[in-house]
């Protein structure tokens, strides 16, 4: 792909906006052009100025600060004190005291215990599966076969002899406390994929996937098949075939009763089927059902129900128990990746509880803060600077600054964990949230920085290389605007492509 400069990145700024697919209305203001190359330390900070008074922001706030992490100086700085909402730039706490305070090789453990006998082929008791949060039980690490390791638990317990369970299937999630949402998040995504409930045993990130397909004739019902359960949830369906042409208009809402999805709308006649990831309730549940189907494929019957251990029958239960599998996840260097570069929220939400499960033996998301803020207390952050009100980001309670996210940058960059961190933020025009960014640039395959995205809320921070090689952090964090989030991203890719070209 051609080369972008910086020069024609802020020139798309002059265009108005309406041209751009998705983009507001509003037409920005021009800015005017800047060298791609600054030729000295001055020159840089006042082109640097430049692109962050884009007119489009003026009644917006930019945080920003960039330093230079091998000669120690701050190169450009402009609110860095300031409270901001970070979106899922909150992921770079998350990220960084869970590397700190776990290390790049924690893995997670999941047993499959019985508190009963197995006789003649038949286990005359309860199947029990124990869980300590691996959220790694999905696709993305089992060669796109979320039931990878199901299927292997059933074909081992089958070579045991097993046959027939008798008594229940049964889910210990005792390790995580309540909630299972963040604070704040908002009631309307809910029913979506990004805002799954985090669990001890979560299977396939608590999701299904649904693809809705048009009739072959307009106004007749639509069709919709969920994976990887196709009868996990129930539901409670109403979209029709629309004109061809004309918008697909689809709503999801969680309905009443167990496990509901309630679906409403339309989709256009010979149009593409719609895909849409949505979040289960009941995770645990959900877990065993897919180690029920499992087992029903190895041939082994299951006459009991699937079900959420009751918190009295815990103790117990773990007493008497033999283990029958224990299963280890992916180390956390691995884990981290999705985190990171796709920024999956569950994987975040899970990571904040770890933390305390691991350092105070509570699987909360308080205890997992505290920890957390020891843990940037090291780094020279105290905890009455930020708020930290969920591991995601996805609640609007949280508060961080561009200096704080500096810090932790700085402290990483020192840490012997630095190289699993590093690798594990997105890739500017190569992979996660920024691969379509920053193309034909000394910027790509340079920057490895985390997006942060809410309404009115655009980050980015991480690190990134000058032409001579000289490594920068920064971060730069925009909130409260009302032009389009792709205008954001152009000041923010002006200000890298900058800082890319330049040497001193």
């Amino acid at each position: 792909m051609k080369r972008i400069p910086i020069a024609a990145l802020l020139l798309l700024l002059t265009i108005p906006a309406g041209l751009f697919s998705g983009c507001a209305a509003k037409a920005p203001a021009r800015v005017e052009p800047v060298p791609v190359a600054a030729p000295s330390t001055e020159d840089l900070a006042t082109q640097l100025e430049r692109i962050f008074d884009d007119p489009n922001f003026a009644n917006a706030q930019w945080g920003v600060k960039i330093i230079s992490l091998d000669r120690g100086d701050t190169v450009f700085e402009r609110n860095a004190h300031r409270l901001y909402m970070p979106a899922s730039n909150n992921k770079v706490l998350t990220a960084a005291a869970a590397l700190v305070r776990l290390g790049p090789d924690f893995r997670y453990e999941t047993k499959v215990v019985t508190d009963g006998e197995v006789s003649d082929g038949i286990l005359k008791g309860n199947l029990i599966v124990v869980g300590s949060g691996d959220p790694s039980m999905a696709g993305r690490f089992h060669e796109n076969d979320p039931l990878r390791v199901l299927k292997g638990w059933a074909a081992a317990l089958k070579g045991k002899g097993i046959r027939k369970i008798e008594g229940n299937l049964l889910g210990d999630d005792s390790a995580f406390a309540e909630p299972v949402f963040g604070r704040g998040w908002e009631w309307d995504d809910l029913a979506f994929g990004y805002a799954a409930p985090v669990s001890a045993l979560q299977f396939n990130e608590n999701l299904l996937t649904l693809e809705i397909a048009p009739a072959e004739r307009e106004g007749e019902k639509a069709s919709v098949k969920a994976s990887p359960l196709g009868d996990y949830l129930t539901l409670d369906f109403g979209v029709t075939t629309a004109a061809a042409g004309s918008d697909r208009r689809l709503e999801y809402l969680a309905a009443e009763g167990r496990e509901t999805l309630r679906v409403r709308g339309t989709i256009p006649v010979k149009g593409n089927p719609a895909t849409q990831t949505v979040a289960v309730r009941e995770p645990t549940r959900y877990f065993l059902e897919a180690l029920r189907h499992c087992l029903q494929l190895e041939g082994i019957e299951v006459t009991g129900f699937s079900a959420r251990m009751p918190e009295s029958d815990v103790g117990a239960s773990a007493a008497s128990a033999t283990v029958l599998l224990s299963h280890q996840s992916h180390p956390l260097a691995e884990i981290l990746k999705p985190l990171l570069k796709v920024s999956q929220n569950l994987y975040a939400e899970t990571m904040a509880r770890t933390l305390g499960l691991a350092a105070r033996g509570q699987g909360s998301f308080e205890a997992g803060r505290e920890v957390l803020q020891e843990a940037l207390r090291t780094m020279a952050i105290e905890r009455e600077t930020y708020m930290y009100a969920d591991g995601s980001g996805l609640s609007r309670q949280n508060l961080i600054s561009a200096e704080l996210l500096i810090r932790i940058f700085r402290s990483m960059y020192r840490h012997r964990s630095f190289p699993q961190f590093y690798d594990a933020l997105p890739i500017a025009g190569v992979d996660g949230t920024i691969r379509t960014r920053l193309r034909g640039t000394k910027a790509e395959n340079n920057v490895r920085a985390k997006t942060g995205t809410i309404a009115n809320v655009r980050a980015l921070s991480g690190y990134v290389r000058s032409a001579d090689g000289e490594m920068f952090a920064f971060a730069m964090m925009a909130n409260n605007f009302l032009v389009s989030s792709r205008t954001a991203e152009y000041v923010q890719d002006a200000a890298l492509e900058l800082l890319a070209n330049f040497r001193r």
